[in-house]
């Protein structure tokens, strides 16, 4: 018996995911067969991120010839600003970032590089850039290192199903035909089980298996894994599906995947096995078509389950430096009351936990097996038990380990002792469900906690030197603006205390409780999508509070408000709360926030940029002349939030209707001359005017500053010297060049 478990794309590509490992780990331990794991999202990655592939992108993307086509049009609609910004930057430093691609991977794969701050900025940018280039190949559609979205909508299965032979938008069809198949014939399995946990992997998924059963129509395939939890029944709904796929399984997957092993097994070569067998499974009935589903059946005990098995992943193509390891100490919450909650859905009934013991176990084992000691415990709420005894346990245990982990803001458990026995013990990070600072807005969530002591608890926990995340979230029915603001004007009065703000806008989940109970929450009505079969988030409208549109422009606000006063969130700043395995690297380098900030984040500045007596241009960088500005088509469709147009799995997404209608409604972009720069070594893309752009030309260190400025008319030569001092700032001169003028 010969068993692939694959992990499709899209994850994110810093750390492996928990879903295979701890399959693979039951299926092993109880002889489930022949186990081989592929993750085949950080395999897409890399060779997407690869000098070949890119090269490939460039050369496809130049023949459309975009770029001067729009360059000689009077103006540009809203999705011609999107072609222009796509082809002007793939003009400009596509070459280059072919060329540097593969040291950019290297950077964030090596502690020493990745640990020199601006060496690593460059490589994120440029992996940025290089996920850029790969999607303008296939636009509209886009692959970034947090999503992956098409305009076909995965709430709509046959937009989904239309999308699995899209060659010329989905980029999976190629890269599965040509690298995940050519492996998957190398193991010729009986069974391949499918690990769907984000939207994200929907459509992928479906074209894979779709390729499966085109290349061995009797293999046997499964589908499993949180999203599933949500859509499955609205899935096995559509008789196509069934072409692709053989069963799904629903909740937790070791008992009902070692079962369905056992069934496919027994069945013999060509036999047809006994899936009415098999708990919590959804399958066709060979003979009145219609889809059946197996008794539920509660999850395996934890305590009973093995330690996860990572042998088999490609460990060493995760681009971070130190292996991160996630592991889960808890399954389910232990609270369970939050209204828009539905983690039960996805996880099962109730909540379980492993011992102290087989945690201590369980780090031990997984740092021995793989040489690491920073884990990542994937669990939803640090439980109070383990939070006071974990520590000890960790250290009577002599473990030396660093790791982070989600915690419910329990007020009466973090105490200053806890809390230092937690950081003592390696606990370098904490993200707790803040949500709000309303008491209201708590109470109607059934929260249980207390905006204020909970502030305190989180200056404890950064008194004890661990660094606090806090997540939000904005538009809970009946909150009101200004409810809203309370919630940022605390955050912005903790700044010292709090290091990140994951926030988000509340929609309306169909298995939550609240979805339920929506007249008690004043919620009046809500808009299904007809042609949504596949949809779980409603927009809705309630009797009082903030309307959508105000809870997505307080969404803004935040956003906003956390670029311009934490340093984590700014601009220049690649530490972003969504990296989350390089924030915590940092984190575990430095040893403490206080560090991390004063050494990296904002270090003391050397005082203002000037330039040199013989100012030169950095060498190497490149220019770019436009007829549009830059600058302002990229502010322009940064402004263009696509939450304000419906709620949708696919939230970075802007589809071919609201498309059409931007096209029509949005004032069209005039000419303004523009001077796009790159420069390759730091991976920076920077507007300019021409004039600017000129005067740094002009500078190739064979002449003073007064030499430079001597060509321009007096009366603009104070203006020419404020710009070139401009230049020096942004770093467009060569540093080494001095910096000696008053």
């Amino acid at each position: 018996m010969k068993v692939a478990l694959v992990f499709p794309p899209q994850g994110h590509f810093t750390q492996p995911y928990l879903s295979l490992p701890s399959l693979a780990a039951w299926l092993r331990q109880e002889g489930g067969g022949e186990v081989a794991l592929l993750d085949e999202s950080i395999e897409a990655y890399d060779h997407f991120l690869s000098r070949g592939r890119l090269a490939v992108s460039l050369e496809r993307v130049r023949a459309r010839g975009d770029l001067a086509a729009l360059d000689a049009q009077a103006r540009l609609n809203y999705s011609e600003m999107e072609r222009y910004q796509r082809a002007s930057e793939a003009e400009l430093c596509g070459e280059a970032v072919v060329e540097g691609i593969e040291e950019a991977k290297r950077v964030l794969r090596t502690p020493e590089a990745f640990y020199d701050y601006e060496r690593y900025l460059a490589a994120g940018r440029r992996v940025e850039q290089g996920l850029r280039l790969f999607s303008a190949e296939y636009a509209p559609t886009r692959l970034t290192a947090h999503g992956f979205v098409m305009r076909r909508r995965v709430e709509r299965s046959a937009e989904m199903l239309a999308a699995i032979d899209d060659e010329a938008e989905n980029p999976f069809v190629e890269y599965f035909r040509e690298h995940t198949l050519p492996r998957l014939r190398r193991l010729d399995p009986d069974l391949i089980g499918i690990s769907l946990t984000f939207p994200s992997q929907a459509i992928p998924t479906l074209t894979l298996c779709a390729q499966i059963k085109r290349w061995k129509p009797d293999v046997h395939v499964t589908v499993g894994g949180g999203l599933l939890a949500y859509t499955a029944e609205k899935l096995a709904r559509q008789p196509a599906v069934w072409d692709l796929v053989d069963s799904f399984v629903l909740l937790e997957g070791e008992g009902p995947l070692l079962a369905l092993c056992r069934a496919i097994e027994g069945a013999g070569p060509g036999g047809a096995p006994d899936l009415a067998a098999v708990p919590n499974l959804v399958y066709r009935d060979p003979a009145s078509r219609e889809p059946r589903f197996t008794p539920r059946q509660a999850p395996l005990d934890i305590k009973t389950l093995p330690t996860p098995d990572f042998d088999g992943l490609p460990l060493d193509k995760y681009l971070s430096p130190e292996l991160v390891l996630p592991l889960a100490i808890t399954r389910g919450c232990y609270w369970g009351k939050c209204v828009f909650c539905t983690l039960y859905t996805v996880i099962g009934p109730g909540y379980r936990g492993r011992t102290i013991e087989q945690t201590v176990g369980d780090l031990r084992t997984l740092s021995r097996r793989h040489g690491t000691n920073k884990f990542y415990l994937a669990i939803e709420d640090l439980p109070p038990n383990m939070a006071k005894a974990l520590p000890r346990a960790i250290r009577d245990a002599g473990l030396d380990v660093e790791w982070w982990a989600d915690a419910r803001l329990e007020h009466d458990t973090f105490d200053q002792q806890v809390c230092d026995d937690l950081a003592a013990a390696g606990c370098r990070r904490l993200a707790f469900g803040y949500e709000s600072a309303s008491r209201r807005v708590l109470e109607l969530m059934c929260k249980g906690i207390d905006p204020d002591r909970s502030m305190e608890l989180v200056r404890r926990v950064r008194q004890a030197g661990i660094s606090v995340t806090l997540y939000v979230m904005v538009g809970f029915p009946s909150e009101t603006r200004a409810e809203a603001r309370q919630t940022l004007a605390a955050l912005l009065a903790e700044r010292e205390h709090v290091q990140e703000v994951s926030v988000r806008v509340f929609y309306l989940d169909e298995r939550s409780e609240i979805f339920q109970r929506r007249a008690e929450f004043g919620i009046t009505g809500i808009h299904p999508d007809p042609e949504a079969d596949l949809q779980v988030y409603y927009d809705f409208e309630t009797q009082a509070g903030m309307t959508r549109r105000e809870a997505r422009d307080a969404y803004l606000e935040f956003t906003q408000a956390l670029r311009t006063h934490f340093p984590v969130f700014e601009n220049t700043n690649m530490l972003y709360h969504e990296l989350k395995s390089h924030y915590f690297l940092y984190l575990c380098r430095y040893g403490s926030w206080e560090r991390l900030r004063a050494e990296v984040l904002e270090p003391g500045s050397p005082g203002p940029a000037t330039p040199a007596d013989r100012p030169r241009r950095r060498p190497g960088l490149l220019r770019r002349d436009l007829a549009f500005d830059r600058g302002r088509i990229d502010e322009r469709l940064g402004a263009i939030d696509s939450l304000t147009l419906r709620p949708r799995y696919q939230s970075d997404l802007v589809e071919d209707e609201d498309r059409a209608r931007l096209d029509r409604e949005m004032v069209p972009e005039e000419p303004e001359p523009c001077a796009l720069v790159y420069d390759p070594a730091g991976a920076r893309l920077i507007g300019l005017s021409p004039a600017a752009a000129d005067l740094l030309w002009r500078c190739d260190g064979t002449r003073t500053v007064d030499e430079v400025l001597a060509e321009w008319d007096p009366p603009l030569r104070p203006q020419a010297r404020r710009c070139l001092e401009d230049l020096a700032g942004l770093g467009l001169l060569d540093r080494e060049a001095g910096v000696r003028v008053g």
